[in-house]
């Protein structure tokens, strides 16, 4: 199924490739084509269409470079359909100003308009399969499948082992760089002792290696604690941690949050560490089951750590 839609994406992605290719060069080498049609009976100088025809060109570079794993490279995508966008903005704004004319239209219409389809759609089935990989991933490395004596921490201790002598509280973190990790984390280094108090064993669990995360442990004084490096994140699957949607990583809360945490802790977005759409989450555990836990909603959920110790 994956191997057809990609297919499609890539040949959707090398025509329009190809024609924004050959269409830059023929206004670079033949400006007579533009200069009789539009420049002579418009307003626009041919430096503009220059200009237009340099642009046009990189972004069918880009289309090439996505067109071979649109699935990786869906950032150019979106740049592309953003510019587009910006396009028939303008044109629409210059027409109402008289700069451009009637003329204009089936530049737009062409060039930019009925790309939006084909950009859209790609854009949606690249943003659709992560979630059904995730649900993949999720029925595949299910708990039942993956108990916690399959993993193992960057010390090599057992985690089924550990879970014999007391409870662990697993906690999944989202990437080191992330302004909502960092406050969890601040608030897990005050909670702490009360949680290590009951008898609680805490277990940090992150997408990358033990050296990148020890870096920004060091800075909460939690590089002491259990941790499991997860950079495939098949625990966080075996817990049922999915990538997040639109909402959940760039709804209105989170900018309110991000807005908050910026002014009152000094928190900002730093390097992504990590998959930046993997969802955290933490686990209670006491003899192999789930006591309490807190899944996010939004990354911008706060975690109260408080709970675990009733």
């Amino acid at each position: 199924m994956y191997s057809f839609l990609r297919s499609k994406i890539n040949a959707s992605l090398f025509v329009s490739a190809v024609y924004f290719i050959i269409w830059s060069v023929l206004v670079i080498f033949f400006p007579s084509i533009i200069n009789s049609v539009i420049v002579e009976k418009g307003n626009t100088p041919i430096i503009f269409w220059d200009f237009m025809s340099l642009i046009t060109f990189v972004l069918g570079i880009g289309l090439m470079i996505a067109a071979s794993n649109p699935y990786r490279h869906w950032p150019i995508i979106v740049l592309v359909t953003l510019f587009h966008i910006a396009m028939i903005a303008g044109f629409i704004f210059g027409y109402k100003i008289g700069f451009f004319n009637d003329l204009y239209l089936q530049f737009i219409v062409m060039n930019h308009i009925i790309w939006l389809v084909p950009n859209g759609m790609v854009l949606y089935l690249v943003y659709r399969r992560n979630f059904d990989t995730d649900d993949m991933l999720i029925d595949t490395f299910s708990n039942d499948e993956y108990p916690l004596s399959l993993f193992d921490t960057t010390k090599g201790e057992n985690l089924g082992e550990l879970n014999e002598t007391s409870p662990l509280m697993l906690v999944f973190l989202r990437h080191f760089g992330c302004p909502f990790c960092k406050d969890s984390l601040l608030e897990l280094a005050a909670h702490r002792a009360d949680l290590e108090s009951k008898g609680i064993k805490i277990v940090l669990v992150y997408m990358v290696n033990k050296k990148t995360a020890e870096f920004y442990l060091n800075t909460y004084g939690l590089n002491d604690l259990a941790q499991v490096s997860d950079p495939e994140e098949i625990f966080y699957k075996s817990f049922k941690l999915k990538r997040g949607n639109f909402l959940q990583l760039f709804g209105a809360r989170v900018w309110v949050r991000w807005v908050e945490l910026a002014f009152t802790k000094k928190l900002f977005n730093t390097k992504p560490e990590g998959n930046i759409s993997q969802m955290p989450g933490i686990f209670l555990i006491e003899d192999g089951v789930v006591i309490k836990q807190f899944v996010h909603k939004s990354v911008a959920d706060a975690p109260d750590y408080a709970q675990f110790l009733d």
